[in-house]
């Protein structure tokens, strides 16, 4: 005897089943197959606030100055978007993208007080799946004096790092807390990733048949990448001379980057930035206007660099930022430009140099 189950505009099919199973065994056999072979869902974003106020509020960080200084997170004041749990075919699969805003404090040890906040615009199961790094924007609220920004740069420096690292947490306590709920006693063993289950969104489908086009060898067993451009621009409170500065002297990126660099503004040298996330090497070197690198980033095809050029031009009263990325693999584009965007863009203007409209 075969079962014949509807639903929506699919059938799915028991396996044959004999016709003289008591009730009991027969119930047994189809909750198994509930169990392995339909797809739940169990929405967790309120039980997600809770999780990143417990884990994120309170989280501090010493100005290591001989003082009691220190930096701390006082509460969560912005919280955003969706987290679900799914089953699929006896897997679990985590569903989540959401945005968290945070209000931080500290004090030097002079007495000087100062705020601000740190927000994280994309909180979701595709920085975990695929290895990306949560981007961060923070913001000094208070006056900018000398010992406040001394704490803004431990927030930037300490304080920020020690929450991306709390996040790493959240996916696995995502589905340790409600695995049994979708009728799984070991979730962790069971474990699926949006990116490895096509079926659990048509976006993640299409993202892998688009991976292998991109990498498909072509007739002379080389790898070919289907490419596209980017370009974000920026007018910076500047002078040129002093931004080309900021952008090659590996002594003075760190003030932005927040990371060692390894940077020799020469044709031929390589370098790497953001703890060796960015590669490349000097292609052309036009200093004060013009700066053209290849690059790429540990994400794309092996082999396949993009090129940078950036372009500087000097103005009235600030100097135009310009950073057009070519070679970007197909399907990239938004991530390559959201990355030039949080990474150079907001990164040179957390240093006080703002935006000229």
């Amino acid at each position: 005897m075969e079962i014949i189950l509807y639903g929506g505009t699919q059938e799915s099919r028991l396996p044959c089943v004999d016709a003289s199973l008591n009730k009991s065994t027969l119930l047994a056999t189809m909750s198994t197959w509930n169990k392995h072979y339909h797809w739940k869902t169990k929405g967790c974003t309120p039980w997600a606030k809770e999780w990143f106020t417990e884990h994120l509020v309170g989280q501090s960080k010493p100005l290591n100055d001989g003082t009691n200084a220190s930096v701390k997170v006082d509460k969560l004041t912005g919280f955003e978007g969706d987290v679900e749990l799914g089953n699929r075919k006896g897997k679990l699969i985590t569903i989540y993208e959401c945005s968290v805003t945070l209000a931080w404090s500290g004090e030097a040890g002079d007495g000087t007080k100062a705020n601000g906040t740190i927000k994280f615009p994309e909180v979701s199961h595709e920085n975990e799946d695929n290895d990306e790094p949560y981007l961060y924007e923070t913001e000094l609220l208070s006056e900018s004096t000398g010992m406040a920004l001394d704490l803004y740069h431990v927030v930037r420096k300490d304080l920020v790092p020690a929450l991306q690292n709390e996040f790493h947490q959240f996916q696995k306590d995502l589905v340790e807390s409600h695995a049994r709920d979708l009728g799984h006693e070991d979730g962790a063993a069971s474990t699926s990733t949006t990116s490895n289950a096509a079926a659990a969104s048509p976006v993640a489908g299409a993202s892998n048949a688009q991976s292998t086009q991109k990498n498909a060898p072509s007739a002379s067993g080389a790898v070919t990448t289907s490419t596209a451009d980017v370009r974000v621009s920026s007018h910076l409170a500047i002078s040129e001379a002093d931004l080309w500065d900021l952008l090659t002297n590996p002594h003075r990126i760190p003030m932005w980057s927040k990371a060692p660099a390894q940077f020799s503004p020469n044709v031929g040298a390589n370098f790497s930035l953001f703890g060796g996330n960015i590669s490349g090497s000097i292609v052309e070197v036009s200093a004060p206007r013009k700066l053209t690198q290849t690059w790429r980033i540990p994400q794309w095809p092996a082999g396949h660099h993009g090129t940078l050029t950036t372009e500087l031009t000097q103005g009235d009263d600030s100097t135009k930022l310009e950073l057009i990325l070519s070679g970007v693999p197909t399907g990239e584009e938004d991530h390559a430009q959201a990355g030039l965007e949080a990474y150079y863009i907001r990164g040179l203007k957390s240093l006080g140099l703002g935006t000229i409209l």
